[in-house]
């Protein structure tokens, strides 16, 4: 029976690493769309309207932006797509967003005037050189790098919403309370862009909507009930015996504690077994060595897989203790 239990729980295991990596790679995903924003977040996509819009009307439309994110307390990033810069731009007054923290200008002052590239992109290595990027505007000032948030691809710089004109992008805002979207998006529409599509980014929601996790889980749980059912079946093949001890004073409870207890072994060196298997065919697929965010995944892992493999054999040796009156007589 020990062997049933090592194998099938080096499955569980494997399982259940799975599970955690698949987690951690939704979770990944998810700051790649939403910029590492804390919280729930809505993502516009705007493009220009055929409307248009003055360029006297620009800063007054802009105010009244900068008025509506501060007056609820919110946090914009843009990220910008199709023509125009490379750039993300970021109105965050409540210092919220994890990864912006701006220097001040050493020159006109005015924040908005003022860029961080970011670091490792070719923008960096012009800066660096002591040469103007030439993937920034011109006017704006280059202060300092930042290292990019998830997600940020190629973009090259990030400055703060000031007074010039909205790019056309994803504007990804902190809330999705309905009246407050649509003010924002009558905002916009004033700046002359138009929305094309509107998604509301709950982590639980992507993450119901995420097809690896849900297939990891699918297969942990399938394999946690075959490994029960192949249990159960091993030990029914001690059926008389456990009948006969019945009959000799031994309670069903203590039986099925017994059997219990003497597997639990068994099964921790099979899930430890399995999450380092799932966690060498990681690095080796990824050709990587294992950091400490991977062993903490692994950790939890075993965590998992302890768990669940205790809940089917526990499980398994309810069904397999039990005895039918009379069984275990000779015939």
């Amino acid at each position: 029976m020990r062997v049933r239990l090592v194998c099938s729980s080096v499955l569980i295991g494997v399982l259940s690493a799975f599970v955690a990596w698949a987690l951690h790679w939704a979770v990944v995903n998810y700051q790649d769309v939403t910029y590492e924003m804390p919280g729930t977040v809505t993502t516009l996509r705007f493009a220009h309207g055929p409307h248009g819009v003055d360029d006297a009307e620009v800063p007054v439309v802009l105010d009244e932006l900068r008025d509506f994110i501060d007056d609820r307390s919110l946090a914009l990033v843009i990220g910008s797509a199709g023509q125009g810069y490379p750039q993300l731009v970021v109105a965050d007054p409540e210092g919220v967003v994890p990864w912006y923290a701006p220097a001040r200008s050493s020159g006109s002052g005015n924040a908005a005037a003022a860029a961080h590239v970011f670091e490792g992109t070719y923008s960096q290595q012009q800066w660096l050189a002591g040469r103007s990027p030439s993937l920034v505007p011109d006017g704006v000032e280059v202060v300092g790098t930042m290292v990019p948030p998830e997600g940020s691809g190629d973009v090259q710089f990030v400055r703060t919403l000031g007074d010039y004109r909205l790019p056309p992008g994803d504007y990804v805002v902190t809330t999705t309370d309905p009246a407050e979207l649509a003010e924002f998006t009558g905002i916009l529409h004033r700046a002359g862009f138009e929305a094309r599509w509107t998604r509301r980014l709950p982590f639980t929601g992507h993450l119901t909507r995420d097809p690896v996790f849900g297939a990891t889980v699918v297969l942990l749980g399938a394999g946690c009930l075959a490994a029960a059912l192949f249990w159960t079946l091993g030990l029914r093949v001690r059926a008389r015996e456990f009948a006969i001890r019945r009959r000799h004073g031994a309670t069903r409870l203590a039986l099925v504690r017994q059997v219990w207890l003497r597997g639990l072994a068994a099964q921790a060196f099979g899930i430890v077994v399995g999450v380092a298997l799932s966690g060498a065919l990681v690095a080796l697929a990824g050709r990587e060595v294992l950091g400490r965010t991977e062993y903490l995944l692994m950790s939890a892992s075993v965590g998992l897989g302890l768990v669940l493999a205790a809940g089917a054999w526990l499980a398994a040796a309810v069904a397999g203790t039990w005895a039918r009156n009379g069984a275990g007589r000779a015939s």
